[in-house]
């Protein structure tokens, strides 16, 4: 059996599940199952992330033993791509290209959002009400990937496309209509400010460098 088989990784959330979500609680209505039904999805997707970025770092967990309750570690060369990744526990084997290969372009990549995720991953199996969930939800999805070099306060990307279904200008234009409805209740909307000037910040970062990048090359005297 290829090694990839063992591999299922957490999809991201849908965006009908946060909208429904969203307008129970405004309309102060508690719908415990869709609680936990979107803040289970977002753990899982968190801890997956959690596992790539140490599975770069040079330790891999054995997906096989995993999915028995078990768990493998798997120690890596950081190095070959060619190397062959191979569990102690149960045989399970695969190359690190091939294991990358099984997460690439989906959206897994901690980047400089890491501390959001494992803030996210810690709390959840914490919490308690579902106010407590709640509030840990709105703001792990309206977090952002923060500059990893120069300006460790600058975001640079927002993290909720990591989390919810979509492309990165639609998921942000959905928060924004989401973040900003009429109905939100008074202690999810304390986001909104923060929110609001990471987006601008953004754009505005993404204005200047397109205006870098297709700016007329200056006139030779």
């Amino acid at each position: 059996m290829r090694g990839s088989a063992d591999i299922k990784w957490s999809p991201r959330v849908t965006k009908s599940a946060i909208r429904r979500l969203y307008e129970s609680d405004a309309a102060g209505v508690r719908d415990d199952e869709l609680l936990d039904e979107v803040g289970i999805s977002l753990l899982l997707r968190c801890r997956d992330i959690l596992a790539i970025e140490q599975a770069r770092h040079g330790v891999v967990t054995c997906p096989r033993c995993q999915s028995r309750g078990n768990e493998s570690l798997i120690r890596r060369v950081s190095g070959p791509r060619d190397e062959l990744l191979r569990c102690p526990s149960c045989a399970w084997q695969m190359t690190w290209t091939e294991y990358r290969r099984t997460f690439q372009r989906r959206q897994l990549h901690s980047g400089g959002a890491g501390k959001a995720f494992r803030a996210f991953a810690a709390g959840y199996p914490q919490a308690r009400t579902a106010a407590e969930k709640m509030l840990l939800i709105d703001r792990l999805i309206h977090e952002f990937h923060y500059s990893l070099r120069g300006e460790p306060g600058h975001p640079t990307r927002a993290a909720c496309v990591n989390l919810i279904q979509g492309r990165l200008t639609d998921v942000v234009a959905f928060l924004d209509e989401l973040t900003y409805g009429n109905n939100a209740v008074p202690q999810i909307a304390q986001t909104r400010d923060t929110w609001r000037a990471n987006v601008d910040a953004m754009r505005s970062a993404w204005g200047k460098a397109r205006e870098c990048i297709f700016a007329p090359p200056p006139e030779r005297r």
